[in-house]
């Protein structure tokens, strides 16, 4: 194997393809703040007490209230990620010599869109494994269905608005729960036609206690069986629903729910090639880095949806 070169022109045409590709559901949900180093601190807002209003006055002569890291704040690792593709050298010759760069655009197509798949499923495993589902509530299908999805919406973001002094901005619903929530008789019954038509994402905010929420619907799957073996695809986002407070322009300050961080803004630090002659083939390979933090659980609330 020959020694890594770095691809100027693959590297930008990946980092324009990432941004291209920053409305996934996990740029949504966990944004990314771009750090001075792969390591430092951040704020944690994980409890009431982040969410106290400070003293701000000064005495005369006097210092002002100082906002600083502790060293009991938590840390960031940003760890090394990296994908690679092959370019076999029978592949280039059938692809022929009028577009050199067009089959190492598609392969570096390939990597970047597999790289955002496999980082929205690392994201929702966090959420997962960090906040439960809200108990007695999200009964929103079948024929027993008693409950008002908006009334239940609607006292989960009251109740965050009472906690954090702030409105959640934003939601995340999974496709099995979105159309459990557009068959919801209860919520159909607020649009007349709606049976024929179905109910709109604008049309289902309007009715929110926050009705100016962004909402997202999860569609991207994941194969859940290994490698070689029958197909099985599963919703990565599945019956939930996720309403969370997230910043326009996070810091290592601001509460959002969730943050990634990262070294280089888009996701892709470098793309890289070298050759493996064993394998009569080119190796396309793109590297990153990324620390996947819940920043302030207090600031979500999860409904599994049934």
């Amino acid at each position: 194997m020959s020694s890594s070169k770095y691809h100027v022109t693959l590297t930008n045409y990946a980092r324009g393809l990432s941004q291209d590709l920053r409305s996934t559901l996990a740029d949504f949900i966990a944004p990314e703040v771009i750090v001075p180093a792969a390591t430092g601190q951040y704020k944690s807002f994980d409890d009431k007490n982040a969410f106290q209003i400070l003293d701000t006055s000064r005495a005369v002569g006097g210092p002002a209230r100082r906002l600083e890291f502790a060293a009991s704040d938590p840390t960031y690792n940003c760890l090394p990620q990296a994908l690679e593709i092959p370019i076999d050298d029978h592949e280039r010759d059938e692809a022929g010599k009028s577009d050199p760069l067009g089959i190492e655009q598609a392969k570096t197509q390939t990597l970047v869109s597999s790289a955002v798949a496999s980082h929205e499923a690392k994201v929702f495993d966090a959420v997962a494994g960090a906040i439960a589902a809200v108990a007695d509530t999200g009964a929103w299908s079948g024929p027993a269905n008693d409950k008002d999805p908006i009334a239940e919406l609607d006292a989960q973001i009251e109740a965050l608005a009472t906690d954090t002094g702030m409105m959640p901005s934003r939601m995340v619903i999974g496709l099995p729960a979105w159309a459990a929530i557009r068959h919801n008789p209860q919520i159909i019954a607020r649009f007349p036609g709606a049976a024929a038509v179905g109910v709109t994402r604008n049309q289902f905010a309007s009715l929110l206690l926050n009705p100016d929420i962004e909402i997202r619907i999860g569609v991207l799957s994941r194969d859940t069986t290994k490698w070689g073996k029958t197909k099985s695809a599963k919703n990565i986002v599945g019956s939930e629903l996720y309403l969370f407070q997230s910043s326009n322009s996070p810091t290592l300050y601001d509460p959002s729910f969730m943050k990634t961080f990262r070294t280089r803004r888009g996701g892709v630090d470098i793309v890289r090639t070298y050759r493996e002659e064993s394998s009569r083939s080119d190796v396309l390979a793109v590297d990153w880095t990324e620390d996947i933090k819940v920043t302030s659980n207090i600031c979500a609330k999860r409904i599994t949806v049934s």
